[in-house]
């Protein structure tokens, strides 16, 4: 009996000694962080508020606001049927001054919206805001509140300071119409009218926008020799669009030249002026 407790002693340990160890159970394999795939950054669309301003020969002008109000600068009898749209209740209408080419009696009296007809003064919208002020059309001529023989008006719109001179013909601008200027963005105004004694010879168009400093020279009355004189001066600019887009973003870092009208695309090839975008 001993014996026999003895061999199932001997072969347990037999046993225990050979038998397989268990496999121990595969780790998890680790699980990398989740990673959520970002889209590029989505441009925003240019908000940047723009004006387009619609030239027609001598000083006439027509702005559209942002909102899409209609202001009406020096509108002549024949250049009526270019204005882009007929004007209704929340246009503007300026009036720089009596001369035919810068003004239409029957259009002004029956315009339907508000007006600086010839005086100064101020209208203040949500949009715009417009500043009369006197000037004068010939150095001589008396720069008065009432009866003045020329107004400047100043649009206030987009971010833009634009200033319509009319048919200025003054030697300087005094300290007052300066200050009251302020910084000019966009100057429209003559470089050669005989009815103002303005021409090549005396300069006395640049040495008013000398005084101005604007970023953005527009000129009305002019000729070859100003154009000339003013692209040799400036940076140069023509659009053969009647209409063209301005924005502060637009605008260029120094006083430049654009030429705009039934002659821009001639003056622009003549001399080598670089189209407006």
């Amino acid at each position: 009996m001993r014996c026999l407790n003895c061999l199932l002693a001997i072969i347990l340990l037999f046993l225990t000694a050979c038998a397989v160890p268990a496999t121990p159970a595969p780790s998890p394999t680790p699980i990398p962080p989740t990673t959520i795939p970002t889209s590029e950054p989505t441009s925003m669309p240019n908000t940047t508020p723009s004006v387009t301003l619609t030239y027609e020969e001598y000083a006439q002008v027509e702005l559209v606001t942002p909102t899409g109000r209609h202001v009406y600068i020096d509108v002549s009898t024949a250049n009526i049927p270019y204005l882009t749209k007929d004007p209704a209740a929340e246009d503007i209408l300026l009036t720089t001054h009596l001369h035919s080419d810068h003004y239409d009696p029957d259009f002004q009296s029956k315009f339907p919206g508000q007006q600086l007809f010839t005086q100064e003064g101020k209208i203040e919208l949500p949009d715009v805001t417009i500043t009369g002020m006197a000037s004068a059309h010939n150095a001589n001529d008396p720069i008065q509140a009432e009866k003045a023989t020329d107004y400047i008006y100043v649009i206030d719109v987009a971010g833009l300071r634009i200033a319509h001179f009319g048919d200025i013909g003054q030697e300087a601008l005094t300290d007052a119409q300066l200050a009251a200027l302020g910084k000019v963005d966009v100057a429209i105004t003559q470089l050669s009218n005989s009815y103002s004694d303005m021409n090549a010879t005396n300069m006395k168009g640049f040495n008013l926008m000398d005084q101005v400093k604007p970023l953005l020279i527009i000129p009305t009355h002019s000729d070859e020799a100003t154009i000339q004189i003013a692209a040799e001066r400036w940076k140069g600019y023509y659009s053969d669009l009647r209409g063209v887009t301005i924005s502060v973003e637009s605008l260029p870092s120094e006083t430049s030249l654009l030429v705009l009208g039934n002659l821009a695309p001639s003056y622009g090839a003549l001399f080598k002026l670089a189209p407006w975008k």
